[in-house]
């Protein structure tokens, strides 16, 4: 881009932040709408037994992190791998991708896991063409330029992720709503955004609806991912009204049991209070939803949360409904980057945008590394408890990052690429590349593959 463009992004960038972000005045719009009476067997529930592929013998979990379009072309290379993986179920020989149950996803996660749960195998035939190499961040800029938006984002009837969902929505996810995700055969998609004020995890099912009184099915798709990726100055929150107390809302038993639990445990008193203050309408009319990586950068906590909350894997079972497994795996794929090495080669303080970049970077790494401890260590535990005398489930944890690579030329430039939904072409491809070779080389995965031939 030449110097006067880039100037013109600059300017656009600046005043849309300033209008947006930097004014108090300016009001939003909610995107849902209310529900008229809540039913637990309507609506887009993902672990709902009736409404997802029949059970295998493996429940496979994939958790895609954010990290804007690095994110999505390294998830996009690990989903490749996993195409071109064949295994042996029931004597039949199949692609390991079509083994998927569920895909948990924050921010560039969200884009590729979106796509695939509603359109499957499409995706290798033109999800590159529409997303991963086409400069999108350019493309919400131009959709900002023309005077009659910029004065609209200075009204309560348009904001930044506004365009950004209408954008995805038309170009991206062809108009697709959670109706849409509801009968579609593929995998269960998880899609987290983080609630501003309480900083927990929202994730748009009609479980979650259901405490505000809202129905997600006519909801767009995109509208969802747009909130999972809507980082904060850069993208307004997209904001939800509270509806609570309107549709004869009952929470489930296991979630009674835990409200009336007498000493839960904490991770599941946290959420608890959150999940309280949802059901207080007066008190918490409107929910503003942020970038998911704000509360989790891995997309992990949503299955960690659940079977903590409902009281461990047997519980869950009596939940969906669903059989012992002979397997439990877990692939996360982390686009998480390393601190900028230079700033410990000089003595001059770096910028205040480094600085933050910095800070929040270091946070994010921090609660990744705890995040993927926890998780290894609970799934080998719930494998421990569902096994029995006559069947040892086994477990299997595969986590991928760029440090995982040999290559330390490649580490070192992948771990350069900025957070942002613009990346050139042979970028693209190399973070494809990567994917595919750190799911190939990893060991755990190899150890899985090797079982279930």
């Amino acid at each position: 881009m030449k110097c006067g463009g880039r100037r013109l992004v600059a300017l656009v960038l600046g005043l849309s932040v300033a209008i947006g972000g930097g004014s108090g005045c300016v009001s939003v719009t909610h995107v849902n709408q209310p529900l008229a009476q809540y039913d637990p067997d309507a609506g887009y529930r993902p672990r709902h037994p009736q409404q997802r592929r029949a059970p295998g013998r493996t429940i496979l979990f994939l958790a895609f992190s954010g990290g804007g379009t690095r994110a999505a072309a390294l998830a996009y290379g690990v989903m490749e791998e996993l195409r071109g993986t064949e295994v042996r179920v029931d004597g039949k020989r199949v692609s390991l991708l079509s083994e998927i149950d569920s895909i948990s996803g924050v921010s560039g996660g969200t884009f590729p896991a979106s796509y695939y749960a509603l359109f499957g195998d499409r995706i290798f035939d033109d999800f590159e063409r529409r997303f991963l190499k086409k400069n999108v961040q350019r493309a919400l800029f131009l959709r900002m330029l023309p005077p009659w938006t910029l004065l609209k984002l200075m009204t309560p009837f348009l904001d930044r992720s506004d365009i950004a969902a209408r954008y995805y929505d038309r170009h991206i996810f062809d108009g697709a709503t959670f109706s849409d995700l509801r009968v579609a055969t593929g995998p269960r998609v998880y899609i987290n955004a983080t609630d501003l004020t309480s900083g927990e995890r929202f994730t748009f099912t009609q479980d979650t609806f259901d405490l505000i009184c809202s129905e997600i099915d006519a909801m767009p798709v995109a509208t969802a991912v747009a909130a999972s990726s809507a980082v904060p100055v850069f993208l307004a929150p997209v904001t939800l009204q509270n509806f609570a107390g309107r549709c004869n809302f009952q929470p489930p038993q296991w979630i009674e049991a835990a409200l009336h639990s007498p000493n839960p445990p904490a991770r599941v008193k946290r959420g608890l209070a959150a999940y309280r203050a949802m059901l207080d309408q007066d008190q918490k009319p409107y929910l503003h939803l942020v970038d998911g990586s704000v509360a989790d950068n891995l997309g992990l906590r949503s299955a960690v949360d659940f079977i903590t909350a409902a009281g461990g894997p047997q519980n869950v079972r009596r939940i969906t409904g669903l059989a012992v497994p002979d397997r439990m795996v877990i692939i996360s794929v982390n686009a998480e980057t390393d601190s900028d090495p230079t700033i410990d080669l000089s003595n001059a303080a770096p910028s205040l945008a480094l600085l933050l970049n910095t800070v929040a970077g270091s946070q994010i790494r921090r609660a990744n590394f705890e995040t993927l401890l926890l998780t290894e260590e609970l799934l080998h535990r719930w494998g421990r408890e569902l096994s029995s005398e006559s069947q040892t489930v086994q477990t299997h944890f595969v986590s991928l990052g760029f440090n995982d690579l040999a290559d330390v030329d490649e580490r070192k430039r992948l771990n350069r690429l900025p957070t942002s939904f613009r990346l050139n072409e042979d970028d693209v491809d190399s973070l494809r590349a990567a994917g595919r070779r750190l799911l190939r080389d990893s060991p755990q995965f190899q150890a899985l593959v090797a079982e279930m031939q």
